[in-house]
């Protein structure tokens, strides 16, 4: 097959949306070296593609107008067979469209007004894929209530970045002897920072000495995080640490050493941060949400993520517990960058195989 690669993000964008691209970008051409893969990249970005990858470039921005426009015309000028898109589907042309999330739909009170109408083009252009594909069931469902005459989203799963897997560095802002918790997500409302910190005021493991370390920036971050009065002199004392944005050798570490990671988003289409956490062995504390119950429910504690007294509690109970090894493999072991792309993969085929019989009618 030659595959048109949506690769918007390839070099900048989301964090987790870059992730995920460029991976799933990266174990593809490895698992099928027999696939041609065209990458639709920005004008500026960087060409370290795959080898055998060919790099076509675009102008529009922003990412949906590039996928919408431009995509189509890349995919005629290519012969590509079918178009692996994200978020934003093609205006024409066939096409797959992965689908991160459509929390916006549910919940659009953690989302600026020009995030809303930004994103509420997702569903009425999916309307045009061929083939949806998500990350999860849960949020394949979330797209099913929202957009019942889409085909059933295929469900691919996630991995963890190879980046924080390999070689490690203790972050400079925690002392080599401290015990510590950490949380990780961009600083807004959706994440829960609030109760996190509530919860870390409140709890008898977090002090000075062993601090809940806050991993995350407030880039694209949606409507940002409240920091509560209770929680300002925690951070005056060294309690909670701000660690801002940090590379993913140190992330690795943090995940590493880490007495407890702290997962307490309100919701999340896949939530890489509970997944990496568990992957890398740490004791993790998660909200009480579908998505969590589908990913690491067999391996961590789940909490109610909007009571801060149970949260410090969990935390004071589930202080250095490591997770057992076994469960641990049996929750997480499964998501993998090339299982996400052979399950894109074969959406991709059948969307080909399709067309193929219809053209043959």
């Amino acid at each position: 097959m030659r595959i048109l690669m949506d690769a918007h993000w390839w070099e900048r964008g989301p964090h987790a949306n870059r992730t995920v691209q460029r991976e799933v970008i990266l174990a593809w051409a490895r698992a099928f070296p027999e696939d041609e893969l065209v990458l639709a990249m920005p004008a500026d970005a960087a060409d370290d593609a795959p080898p055998r990858a060919a790099v076509a470039r675009t102008r529009l921005w922003p990412h949906a107008a590039a996928n919408r426009w431009e995509l189509p015309r890349i995919a005629r000028r290519t012969g590509a067979d079918v178009v692996l898109a994200h978020n934003f589907t093609p205006a024409s042309g066939r096409a797959l469209t992965f689908l991160h999330d459509v929390m916006f739909e549910e919940h659009p009170e953690w989302f600026s007004r020009a995030e809303r109408l930004y994103f509420g083009r997702m569903l009425p252009w999916a309307s045009r894929a061929a083939a949806v594909a998500t990350s999860t069931r849960s949020e394949a469902e979330r797209i099913r209530r929202h957009a019942p005459r889409l085909p059933p989203a295929a469900v691919t799963g996630l991995g963890v970045p190879p980046s924080l897997t390999g070689a490690a560095r203790r972050p400079g802002a925690v002392p080599e002897t401290a015990r510590f918790a950490v949380t990780v997500g961009r600083l807004n409302v959706r994440k829960n920072l609030e109760t996190a910190m509530l919860a870390a005021s409140r709890s008898a493991r977090i002090t000075p000495a062993a601090p809940l370390c806050v991993v995350g920036g407030s880039e694209h971050s949606g409507i940002g995080a409240r920091i509560p009065d209770e929680a300002r002199a925690r951070i005056a004392d060294g309690s909670i640490v701000m660690l801002g944005h940090v590379p993913d050798e140190e992330l690795g570490w943090l995940y590493r050493h880490a007495a407890l990671t702290l997962c307490l988003s309100l919701d999340e289409g896949f939530g890489m941060p509970a997944v990496e956490a568990a992957a890398l062995g740490s004791p993790l504390l998660a909200s009480d949400i579908p998505v969590f119950r589908e990913t690491v429910g067999g391996c961590a504690t789940l909490v109610s993520p909007l009571d801060a007294d149970a949260v410090a509690r969990a935390i004071d109970l589930m202080w250095g517990v490591a997770p057992d090894a076994g469960a641990r493999e049996r929750a997480v072991g499964g998501y993998t960058w090339e299982a996400a792309a052979r399950a894109l993969r074969a959406s991709a085929a059948e969307v080909v195989s399709r067309r193929g019989r219809q053209d043959r009618r």
